[in-house]
Parts: C-alpha cells; sequence; structure tokens
C-alpha cells in the first residue's frame, strides 16, 4: 500500500509547525471570544468540567482535526470545543472515547456552531446511532449574507468578527505527540470565533429576513451522506474506463467486494483495489484466484487473502443481465436551447446577488438544463420541490417571468449593479 505521499507531506507541514517561532498574533478582545490560550483536555475530569461548563451555556463551537487518507473511517486526532469563555483542545490519544463530545452534538437543547462541518459530523452516527441535531454551520449561513459559497474561515472571521487569523498550518501530522504550540494554536483559532461570528450573522440574517432559509439549509447540510454510495463510485470508475453494458454488472460486484474489503481491513477503497485495478480485472475476466496475478495493481496480499472472492465476483457478473446507466440528461441541448440557459443563469444568478443570496447555493446550471428540457416532460419537471426555500427565493419567480408576468429591472447600488424582479 502506497500511503507515503501524502504522510511526508504532512511531515513536511509539521516540521513547518516545529520551526514556527513567530509571536503570536493577540486574540480578539470581546466578550463573546474566550480569552487566553486553549486549554489541551488529557484527563476524564478535565474533560467533565468542559462538557457540563457546555451544557450550561447551551451553544458551543466543534471541530475535529482528523487524518483521512490511510483509513476506511478518518482517524479523528484532536477536538476542539469553545463557548464565549473557554476553549479546550482534546487529545483523543489521551481520551479516545469520543461518546460524551457526541452526545453533545446530537442533543437538540444545544446549539452547535461548525464550519463546513460535515465530516466533522459524521462520526456522531456511526458512534451513536443517532444524527446529529441543532447544527449551525456558519459556511453555509454566509452564503445567505453576501458571502461566496464556500467561504473560508478566515474569511467569515475577517467579515464578520473584524479579525484575522491564519491558517496555515491545517495539514500537520495531528497524531504526532506531543502537539506543537503552532498546531494548538491553529486548532483553537478553529472555533475560537465561531460564537462572535455567528451573533453577527444571526442579527444579518434576521436584518435580511433570510434567517428561515439559512436555518432550513443548515439543517439539510447536517444530514450525513453514507460513506460508501456504490452507484457514485460506479459512474466515477466508468468516467475514466468505460464498459460495455455486459461488464457492468461485474463492476458493481467488485465495487461492493472492493467496500466490504476495506472495511474489514480498515484501509481506503484506493488502497484495497484502485479504480484502475477494477477496470483491469474486468477487462481480463479472471475466474481463477492464481489468474489475478497478471493484474496490475492489485496487492499482492489482496490477491491472496480475497482472490477467490474477487474470482467469484467475476463469474458471478459475467452471468448477470447487460445493464444500461441511465444518464442524467433528459435530451441534448441545442444551440437555441443553449443560449436560454445561459441567460437563465445570469439572470438568476444576478437576481441571487441581489437578495444576498450565493447563487452556486442557489442553483446551477445542471439545474436549470434538466428543468428547461424538461418543462414539456409528462409530468413537467420542477425546478425545485415543493417546501424547498430555493422555491420561494427563485423558483416561483422565474416560473412567472417565463410566463411573462414578471420582468427584470437594473438598478446600481453601493454594491454594483442589481437585478430584481418587479
Amino acid at each position: 500500500m502506497n500511503l507515503n505521499y501524502r504522510r511526508k507531506k504532512r511531515e513536511r507541514h509539521h516540521a513547518a509547525t516545529q520551526d514556527d517561532d513567530a509571536p503570536n498574533a493577540p486574540h480578539l478582545e470581546h466578550q463573546l471570544v474566550p480569552r487566553g490560550d486553549a486549554e489541551l483536555v488529557t484527563t476524564a475530569p478535565q474533560l467533565a468540567s468542559l462538557l457540563a461548563h457546555i451544557r450550561e451555556k447551551g451553544l458551543f463551537a466543534y471541530d475535529t482535526e482528523f487524518i483521512g487518507e490511510e483509513t476506511y473511517w478518518p482517524r479523528i486526532c484532536v477536538v476542539q470545543l469553545a463557548t464565549t469563555e473557554r476553549v479546550g483542545i482534546i487529545d483523543t490519544a489521551a481520551l479516545p472515547d469520543l461518546a460524551p463530545i457526541f452526545e453533545l452534538v446530537a442533543d437538540p437543547a444545544i446549539l452547535t456552531l461548525v464550519h463546513a462541518g460535515t465530516q466533522d459530523l459524521e462520526p456522531v452516527r456511526r458512534i451513536l446511532g443517532r444524527e446529529p441535531a441543532n447544527i449551525l454551520d456558519v459556511q453555509v449561513a454566509a452564503a445567505f449574507a453576501e458571502m461566496p459559497w464556500p467561504a473560508g474561515l478566515e474569511k467569515l472571521v475577517e467579515r464578520f468578527a473584524g479579525h484575522r487569523i491564519s491558517k496555515g498550518h491545517t495539514f500537520t501530522n495531528w497524531d504526532a505527540r506531543p502537539l506543537t504550540p503552532a498546531q494548538l494554536r491553529y486548532a483553537a483559532d478553529d472555533v475560537r470565533y465561531l460564537p462572535l461570528v455567528w451573533e453577527r450573522l444571526r442579527a444579518d440574517l434576521e436584518q435580511r429576513g433570510t434567517i428561515a432559509w439559512a436555518m432550513r439549509e443548515c439543517e439539510l447540510s447536517a444530514i450525513v451522506p453514507a460513506r460508501f454510495d456504490e452507484e457514485s463510485q460506479v459512474r466515477r470508475t466508468m468516467k475514466s474506463w468505460p464498459m460495455k453494458p455486459a461488464q457492468i454488472p461485474t463492476l458493481r460486484l467488485l465495487v461492493r467486494l472492493r467496500d466490504e474489503i476495506a472495511r474489514k481491513e480498515d484501509l481506503p477503497h484506493r488502497v484495497v483495489m484502485p479504480d484502475e485495478t477494477m477496470a483491469e480485472i474486468v477487462r481480463q475476466r479472471p475466474v481463477s484466484a492464481p489468474q489475478l496475478t497478471s493484474v496490475r495493481g492489485l496487492p499482492k496480499r489482496f490477491a491472496q487473502k480475497y482472490g477467490d472472492a474477487i474470482a467469484q465476483a467475476v463469474d458471478e457478473g459475467g452471468k448477470m443481465p447487460p445493464e444500461r446507466l441511465a444518464h442524467g440528461k433528459i435530451t441534448e441541448e441545442t444551440a437555441d436551447d443553449r443560449t436560454k440557459i445561459d441567460a437563465l443563469l445570469a439572470i438568476s444568478s444576478a437576481r441571487c446577488i441581489a437578495m444576498g443570496l450565493a447563487p452556486a447555493m442557489v442553483v446551477t446550471r445542471g439545474d436549470l438544463s434538466r428543468w428547461w428540457l424538461g418543462r414539456k416532460a409528462e409530468p413537467a419537471t420542477d425546478l425545485f420541490p415543493e417546501g424547498d426555500w430555493r422555491r420561494e427565493a427563485l423558483g416561483a419567480w422565474l416560473v412567472e417571468f417565463l410566463a411573462g408576468k414578471a420582468d427584470v429591472r437594473i438598478g446600481w447600488g453601493e454594491r454594483g449593479a442589481r437585478i430584481v424582479g418587479s
């Protein structure tokens, strides 16, 4: 297994944190920003004290530092927690049981603040068997307040807290001990300013009248996708190595088998069997374990240990009926379609900007293309489903616009061009 490249890259970044003797920038002085250095939490009593404090406050910021390229599930090395008064860095080498922390994240009575938190939330469901609850992702919410989507944490802190932080040492050996002062400093800054950012961002959203939309999107963003998506892996492999319909069932069985092996061995999919190797197995059709020796990229130990299972998947796949993958496009775009779809995208984007919404959060060209080409289908394609906030923000207006019942006016304001529907 070749994981050396990313590990060596981490080691280089880690060495930089060892040599980082630059003076610490002062923390922002504000009542919603905890003062002083972060607490390094390495004992159960320390953790219990911090968690009790969080429960009392009812709001906290949450983040994790993990290494995700060497195991099936990312290995959490550090957990950061912050309220308006305290910042704690939990050393998972000393405190490997993180369930008490995840209990807070799954508690609907406590507001959990995150930034781009999808991967940080995944272990909650896996360890507790429950979904994260009452999650506010400031990256998502900021897209409703004239920030681009997605916006980095440093940009949000600068915009809403008026303070500059540095994010120069994020890709380091987080599993090395002891943690360096620079690592602790950067880890703490991931959560230290989130309560203040949210307080000011919330006021902004309330003034704009878009806070309900932002909260709804935060609920959706907290839904953690499944670790294994068979369909996307099949399509990704076929994108680089096209296959005939008769070969697709074999590929699908190999994708499933690879995931089973990866879980059992606690290794990433690419280490067990790269996409290129699966495509080569499909092409060669080895029906016995010894025949796998000629397949490039298949680690010898996996060929020996799982060769019979791989050969069985190939044999079974060859007996299954051919499969054709459905494509997303209803039909090909004509030149006239492309012109009109591009125009609708420009108009929609400008309208979103006028409302303070990041256009990429609201609609993509693919969304508009599927809708435009599916308008005459039976039943007609909806741009946004019933109950989606995007329907209220854009979808209903766009239907009226195409029906000639709404128009577009262009104006100029402090922030530049504005296009709004009349």
